[in-house]
């Protein structure tokens, strides 16, 4: 515990902790990112979401990373002018499209995910247990604020 204007309080160490560390390593990867792979994060994540949910719609990409729709929308532009997604048809619902990876997406992806994995090994020096621990705490953590 940490003080904290006069009062102890665990909420506020792991507010300031979480805050910190995610800056820091946002940093490094938004860097490697660039220098490695072309991208940033606001196309490496939204191509990742879209990966993992293939033929997903909008709406999915968006509460994936829990953003807006809209802003969900811009990042799938964004990403099909780059040629790394395409849009299709709904095939049952007809205001709405599905979206998937393109061969070039597959690939910038691969790039992306290897930019990505250098920034993490030298930026987080936990042993790989603790690092397993870290990723259980924080998906949960990420179920629970959703």
């Amino acid at each position: 515990m940490r003080a904290y204007d006069g009062f102890m309080s665990d909420h506020v160490s792991l507010f300031a902790d979480l805050s910190f560390a995610q800056v820091r390593l946002l940093d490094a990867v938004e860097t490697r990112l660039r220098a490695d792979a072309g991208m940033e994060t606001s196309s490496f994540l939204p191509l990742l979401a879209v990966s993992e949910h293939e033929g997903a719609r909008v709406q999915d990409v968006a509460l994936a990373l829990g953003i807006s729709v809209g802003g969900a929308s811009k990042a799938v532009d964004r990403l099909e002018r780059a040629g790394w997604v395409k849009r299709k048809s709904h095939p049952t619902d007809r205001r709405s499209s599905t979206i998937s990876v393109t061969a070039a997406g597959r690939r910038a992806l691969a790039k992306g995910g290897k930019a990505v994995e250098a920034a993490v090994d030298g930026s987080v020096t936990l042993a790989a247990s603790k690092r397993t621990a870290l990723q259980g705490a924080l998906a949960q953590l990420r179920t629970d604020l959703r």
